[in-house]
């Protein structure tokens, strides 16, 4: 009998144990075996083989039918949230494909690659394309997001899939521009499409201070905006559809009034007002927003239910203040990490809001006379800080069911002149507390240790060194499979007072400088899943002689680069 001719569940099982690529190639010899491998169960056996056991980069799924009837059942549409069971088969293949194709350039060992001046040995880590396009020419980016991928056409097709991109440019006021950009995943390179524009918005008058998108899949609400137009400050929710329109949901009151705890004379409690705060962090209906003082408000903007989460302000003093970073909904606990503190909060009880009388229809009472402001379980200190990148891990990180590691990419800040160009990104982890929730050993006395869902100080595991200089973008990102992105600075002044003498004598000097002086968009690839060797593994992916890079975003799974420039233009790198 020849292999053809074997049972179809025989030849399935067969092409389990083939590698992706393999299964390409057994689908070319014959027509039998081209209708085996159009089957959807030989693609979700092998995302299951060499995608998910592997821990590699992939959209966040639902693999098990009961999960996605549960799922389908609660959410409308599935966005960037994707269920195996219910996927057709050519977006499975298509997904699956592009996850292998994407894990096996992480994990490739190390190629140095000389550049063009031949002077330093590099690895590198080529773009497989990068598309660029206007926002506001002379107009500096200020900000630019990863929406979501949508895919558009018969799910019978390798269609093309379209990248929604948010762009905020800050002229004489500012602007969020949604962009739909088009990728091809399935290898149709040849195919020419650009950037569309899809929505505009900006307030007359009004400048943004801060914005966050939902990562929930099937949120009601996609974006949080903060405005202060006319010197008023407020909160506008949106939502993105996946034809890239602003859909207007509400408003909400940015600078709350707080109740004081201390009685006045007439036996009622004095008010004050906060500072404006900020949205940090975006998930379902709850909403968290902070000032850059020590103040965090966990809001329901659809039930009007809050909780306040505050530590102590900084000692008289301090010349700058502890301005907020990043909000994480973290297990059974919020962590609220600012420029020079890490403070960790219980899971708040939201409780509902009363309108202010100082204008009950820009600010409500934080919070009603005897309701508790939350207080830190435990706090860590790195210093000052230039950009913190905090992600949770998950035992499966195609999947959030289960509650995980945390970590964290720091950027310290350094002021000493005798070490310019020596610096450092170190990563740290928060593991979770095995004794939380245990019985506490004293009667009436609840042990710090039981408290706390995570081990408090942060550990650090690794350490990669980098250059220290000015940047306009201090942002990093990490994704959950250990994969980072920053920006490096250029090296400063590296031949000194006669570098201008020599150049002008030697071209190969000037392109030399030139080279070392520009910033470089580098990824980092900690020990983990795509980096088995232990060590961190660094590659360069572009460089930028005009050093003007302005924002930076990074989505692990899609493997998408996304850069604002002070030219304003936008760039999307797909590795």
């Amino acid at each position: 009998m020849l292999l053809p001719d074997l049972p179809e569940d025989i030849l399935v099982h067969i092409v389990t144990f083939l590698d992706v690529p393999d299964i390409l190639c057994f689908r070319r010899t014959c027509k039998r075996f081209y209708g085996i491998s159009n089957l959807t169960i030989v693609w979700i056996n092998a995302w299951e083989t060499h995608i998910s056991r592997n821990r590699y980069p992939f959209p966040s799924t639902i693999s098990s039918m009961a999960d996605a009837k549960n799922w389908t059942e609660q959410h409308e549409t599935s966005r960037t949230c994707f269920s195996i069971q219910a996927m057709s088969r050519a977006e499975l293949e298509q997904r699956t494909r592009h996850a292998y194709r994407l894990a096996r350039k992480w994990l490739q060992p190390d190629h140095p690659e000389l550049t063009e001046s031949s002077f330093e040995c590099i690895y590198a880590l080529r773009p497989h394309r990068t598309t660029k396009w206007p926002v506001s020419p002379s107009i500096s980016i200020t900000d630019v997001r990863f929406v979501r991928s949508v895919r558009r056409g018969p799910s019978n097709l390798a269609t093309v899939e379209s990248i929604l991109v948010l762009s905020v440019s800050k002229g004489i006021w500012s602007v969020i521009t949604i962009w739909d950009v088009p990728i091809f995943p399935y290898g149709n390179d040849h195919v020419q499409q650009h950037p569309r524009k899809c929505a505009e918005w900006s307030p007359k008058g009004g400048l943004f201070t801060g914005l966050c998108l939902s990562r929930n899949h099937g949120s009601e609400a996609d974006l949080a905006v903060s405005v202060v137009c006319e010197g008023r400050h407020e909160i506008d929710l949106f939502k993105i559809s996946d034809v890239g329109e602003l859909l207007p949901i509400c408003t909400v009151p940015s600078v709350p009034v707080r109740t004081s705890v201390t009685p006045t004379e007439e036996g009622s409690s004095s008010l004050r007002t906060m500072p404006p705060m900020k949205p940090m962090t975006l998930s379902g209906q709850l909403l968290a927003m902070s000032d850059d003082i020590a103040s965090t408000v966990i809001y329901n903007w659809k039930t009007g239910a809050f909780a306040v989460l505050e530590h102590e302000e900084d000692e008289v003093g301090v010349w700058k203040h502890d301005h907020i970073i990043q909000v994480v909904f973290a297990y059974r606990s919020i962590l609220v990490v600012r420029a020079r503190s890490v403070h960790l909060f219980p899971e708040p009880e939201l409780c509902l809001a009363s309108p202010s009388p100082v204008d009950p229809t820009t600010a409500f009472s934080i919070p009603p006379p005897g309701l508790p402001i939350y207080s830190p379980i435990a706090n860590h200190s790195f210093g000052w800080v230039d950009g913190v990148s905090v992600v949770p891990t998950y035992s499966e990180p195609s999947s959030c069911s289960q509650p995980g590691t945390l970590h964290l990419l720091v950027r310290l800040q350094s002021d000493n002149p005798w070490r310019a160009n020596e610096h450092s990104l170190d990563l740290y982890e928060l593991s979770l507390n095995p004794n939380f929730g245990a019985p506490a050993l004293v009667v009436h006395e609840q042990s710090t240790a039981t408290q706390c869902p995570y081990l408090f100080p942060p550990i650090c595991t690794s350490r990669v060194s980098t250059t220290r200089g000015p940047l306009r973008c201090t942002d990093l990102a990490l994704g959950r499979c250990g994969t980072a992105i920053w920006i490096r600075p250029g090296e400063r002044a590296s031949l000194g007072l006669v570098s201008g003498v020599f150049s002008s004598l030697v071209p190969e000097i000037l392109e030399f400088e030139s080279e070392i002086a520009s910033e470089n968009l580098v990824a980092g690839i900690f020990p983990g899943s795509l980096n088995p060797y232990g060590n961190v593994r660094t590659r360069r992916i572009c460089s930028n002689v005009a050093n003007n890079w302005t924002a930076l975003d990074y989505d692990e799974a899609m493997g998408l680069l996304f850069l604002g420039d002070a030219t304003g233009s936008v760039s999307m790198l797909e590795l």
